[in-house]
């Protein structure tokens, strides 16, 4: 009876060390390689493992540089990178900039690529990447780009980054995005959902063309106002109470003339008027492309409660000219819950039945909860220790 204790003893301490980690972790950037990133260093550049902006173990990877643009190549192993993707092509990863930073913009461009005929894919459009300090989640799409024969023989992910001024920035956490956390806002099946230009804004127009948003712009910094303050998106409050990241598909149906366009967003609420500071990109260049933009809105002030008397989403839009373009499906990713499986917001039975049905399974799934690369006993004790959290 005592080795039976002393066992699950040790698994309990196990699932107590576990950190809050989201599954299906591609990159935690533990090895010292950096998966092949640190070899980008140099002409100013610094490319290093460090203990700063982690979000999963204890190591992320810090970029330091002067500004302007560089690639930093991944190390091309295939295994690594590629059943992931087969699985998702859209991925979330984990930003920090440290105090004392800020730089006027920063974005980063994304690439795949492996040997011939497969060549050079690079998505279009830029992702933002975080201005000042503090952590934030970068959305990824590559869904516009596709993936080689399974049994190519080398296969990498790229990141471009580019800044307007020294900047300094940790990545950590590259993961699968999950459409099981996202909480539905608004779809435009029918109407605009409430939103609107009010009653001051000139050089805008909203209307609803083929169940989608349209904002016609002139240029320059334009909000796009989400009702009046009666509360009228059911449930808003506890969606963003509960949630991080905005999400949203948007299609550039004209591109400014200046090649570039962005957006921020506010929840306005009986809090506070809670403004962003993470600037998604939504335009690049003359393309005209479609793609799903996230972000984050942790530091925002949000409504004390579940049922304020308002709640509302606004959403900034900027370009350097003359920009259409369709939103459509704004949705709020949850905040991971330590031990929720389906990713609903509640550790339950369905979960605990998750891990179950997946015992001992070594393949890419959710069940995974500590992403140690097989479902077991820990899995299920972490569960087990948090049932009930979040419902």
């Amino acid at each position: 009876m005592k080795r039976t204790y002393g066992w699950i003893s040790g698994l309990l301490l196990s699932a107590f060390l576990v950190t809050s980690a989201p599954a299906q972790i591609i990159y935690s950037f533990e090895t010292e390689d950096l998966h092949g990133f640190a070899n980008s260093a140099g002409d100013g550049w610094q490319v290093f493992r460090a203990q700063t902006g982690v979000t999963h173990g204890d190591y992320s990877m810090g970029v330091q540089w002067p500004g302007g643009f560089r690639w930093l190549f991944g190390n091309g192993v295939r295994d690594e990178l590629l059943p992931y993707l087969q699985i998702s092509k859209k991925l979330l990863m984990d930003v920090t900039v440290p105090a004392d930073i800020s730089v006027p913009w920063a974005n980063m461009a994304v690439s795949l690529n492996g040997p011939s005929p497969y060549d050079w894919n690079q998505a279009v459009g830029s992702v933002g990447l975080p201005r000042q300090q503090g952590t934030r989640t970068i959305l990824i799409d590559l869904e516009s780009l596709p993936l080689p024969d399974p049994n190519i023989e080398w296969f990498q992910i790229n990141f471009g980054l580019n800044a307007g001024g020294a900047h300094e920035v940790y990545f950590d956490s590259l993961r699968l995005y999950r459409p099981a956390c996202e909480m539905m806002a608004f779809t435009f099946d029918n109407d605009l959902q409430g939103f609107n230009v009010g009653t001051n804004q000139v050089g805008i127009t909203l209307s609803w063309v083929d169940g989608k948003m349209r904002a016609e712009s002139t240029g320059g910094f334009k909000w796009l106002f989400n009702g009046g303050e009666d509360g009228s998106v059911p449930n808003l409050a506890a969606m963003v109470r509960r949630g991080y990241l905005v999400v949203m598909d948007v299609t550039v149906v004209s591109a400014p003339p200046a090649g570039w366009g962005n957006m921020i967003m506010s929840i306005n609420s009986p809090a506070g008027w809670g403004q962003s500071d993470y600037t998604a990109e939504i335009a690049s260049g003359s393309n005209t492309f479609t793609r799903t933009i996230a972000l984050d809105y942790r530091g925002v002030a949000l409504p004390d409660d579940d049922n304020p008397d308002y709640c509302l989403l606004n959403l900034g839009i900027n370009s350097g000219g003359p920009m259409t373009i369709d939103i459509d499906n704004i949705r709020i990713y949850r905040l991971p819950v330590e031990g929720d499986v389906n990713c609903d917001g509640c550790v339950d039975d369905a979960d605990l039945l998750s891990v179950l049905f997946d015992f001992g399974s070594t393949a890419i799934t959710a069940s995974d909860v500590n992403n140690d690369g097989v479902v077991d006993d820990a899995d299920l004790l972490i569960v087990l220790f948090n049932f009930g959290r979040g419902c």
